[in-house]
């Protein structure tokens, strides 16, 4: 979940819109994204939107932001070719301005002068930024690996990186996320011989499940599955999708007649045809699992079948895959993963890709960036070791951090408060922080309804207090608890002052407190309480 503000007195720009997916995902959120309330006293000043690139946590979050500030858009073909579907489902696309920009070009926006810079990575069409401000200039990597040889489009632009560290550098902003990983990052190219190795050997038929952005990957199985003489079906609705776009905007290289329909694929041989899918992480609403779990469109996974996970497990989701592995090898099909072959590579820098990067650039100060903490020290150690950059000139920052340059240095000088806003399943709608956080605190702990019922008359409890409770540790309708707190609520209702009886939504706070202490008291739970005044 990428997002960067760069300000210079009253100008700013937004780097990146990202999303992530939180652990918060089964209370009902798909994915979050940035709270953008920090951005409101800027709203004057935030002048454009830059995109690095096209993967969805420096995207996903643009229509977002762009329902509540309205600025220009600034990105490569095949990023805006991405970004354009998503304003089109939030029915933006007619509103926004979106300004194509190819690698080299140079535009100006008030202070700011930016040069995209080719980029290489595991997605196409990539950018580092290089932002000329009064102070000094700044590059931005956006997410890279130094790849000479990529499947589609040119190298990394080391030439114009260099160019730039001869005239001078304030700042390199640089990926951290493989800081802790020896050696080069390999090519895309690399993993071209494994996947030959396996349509040799494959009789049946071959399932390649990889990520949708991965355009390089998807033009290797593309390729490969010409030269073995194999059809290709692309199944779920992102890979149809990021197909079709890559396609349309001339990156992807596909023979006439390549491309078959599900339909078609029922009419030919096993041998004859490659699926391209999605769902490498084993999200359940995605093709490969539910051609493992049950019939996808007809479709399952059968004995004789080769799958392909082509693509790293991303942390938090090991059990749910190895779940997935299971239900595969259950239906009697051959798995492939990136342990058993080299059919994965990263598309991210290791560490001697930012040594690299770090020679080329020569900043004055080293700033890491997008990753967990432990891989931005990781790089810190890196370059202060093996590129004898001074610590002092190696600044660590977190999320919510205010860092501020002035040509000569360089510190943290405020934090503020970055909260998250969650997206429900529908992908439209946000939900409160607040909402969420009830939520998990009813999955964890349970829920209490307390329903009190009193006569308007005489201002009295016409019947005992009614409570239910719903997976609350410690209480249960045999061992007593349920008549004692009835009773505790009943004196404290006794006890209510007259402005607190005079008013329900000042007697259901008093209600709900006291019934919290007691179920804290003699059970140490913690439930969410829902108290419901009854007048009659």
């Amino acid at each position: 979940m990428n997002c960067t503000l760069m300000r210079y007195g009253d100008e700013m720009l937004v780097l990146d819109c990202g999303m992530g997916f939180p652990e918060e995902s089964v209370y009902g959120v798909d994915v979050c994204i940035p709270d953008f309330e920090i951005l409101e006293q800027y709203r004057e000043e935030i002048t454009a939107i830059i995109l690095t690139h096209g993967h969805e946590d420096h995207l996903g979050a643009l229509p977002y932001l762009l329902k509540k500030i309205n600025v220009p858009v600034y990105a490569s073909h095949f990023t805006l070719g991405l970004a354009e579907s998503k304003l089109d489902e939030h029915g933006l696309l007619g509103d926004v301005l979106l300004h194509r920009v190819e690698p080299r070009d140079v535009v100006t926006l008030g202070s700011f002068t930016i040069e995209f810079i080719r980029a290489s990575h595991s997605l196409i069409d990539c950018f580092h930024l290089a932002i000329k401000t009064p102070v000094g200039t700044i590059i931005h990597t956006g997410d890279y690996k130094v790849d000479e040889t990529p499947v589609i489009g040119e190298p990394i632009d080391l030439r114009t990186l260099r160019r730039y560290g001869q005239d001078g550098v304030l700042a390199l902003l640089s990926d951290s996320t493989n800081a802790t990983v020896p050696g080069r990052t390999p090519s895309e190219r690399a993993v071209i011989p494994a996947f030959e190795e396996i349509f040799a050997e494959a009789k049946g038929r071959i399932i390649v499940a990889a990520f949708a952005s991965s355009i390089h990957r998807l033009q290797i199985v593309l390729d490969v599955a010409q030269q073995f003489d194999r059809k290709v079906c692309v199944l779920g609705r992102s890979m149809q999708k990021n197909v079709e776009i890559a396609d349309r905007l001339g990156y992807l290289d596909i023979h006439d007649g390549m491309l078959v329909s599900i339909n078609d694929t029922k009419l030919m041989a096993d041998h004859e045809v490659v699926f391209l899918v999605t769902g490498s992480q084993a999200e359940p609403r995605a093709a490969l699992y539910q051609m493992a779990t049950q019939i996808y469109k007809g479709l399952t996974i059968e004995e004789g079948d080769t799958v392909v996970l082509s693509a790293r497990i991303i942390p938090g989701n090991e059990r749910a895959i190895s779940k997935l592995i299971g239900f595969i090898y259950k239906k009697g099909a051959n798995i492939i993963e990136e342990k058993r072959r080299l059919i994965h590579v990263s598309g991210h820098a290791s560490q001697e890709d930012i040594r690299i990067m770090t020679e080329a650039v020569r900043p004055k100060f080293v700033v890491p960036i997008h990753g967990e903490y432990r891989m931005l020290f990781r790089h810190k150690e890196f370059v202060k070791n093996h590129l004898d950059i001074p610590e002092e000139r190696i600044i660590l920052i977190e999320n919510g951090d205010v860092l501020e340059f002035d040509g000569e240095r360089a510190a943290v000088v405020d934090r503020r408060e970055v909260k998250r806003t969650f997206i429900d399943d529908t992908g439209f709608e946000e939900i409160e922080y607040e909402t969420v956080r009830e939520r998990k605190k009813m999955a964890y702990e349970g829920i209490v309804t307390l329903v009190v019922t009193v006569n308007s008359a005489s201002g009295e409890l016409e019947t005992a207090p009614r409570i239910i409770a719903h997976g609350v540790r410690g209480i249960d309708g045999t061992n007593g608890f349920i008549k004692s707190a009835q009773a505790v609520i009943a004196d404290s209702f006794s006890k209510a002052s007259p402005v607190q009886l005079a008013d329900d939504t000042l007697l259901k706070e008093y209600l709900r407190l006291e019934l919290k202490r007691f179920i804290q008291t003699q059970t140490g739970s913690r439930p969410v309480i829902t108290p419901v005044i009854q007048k009659i």
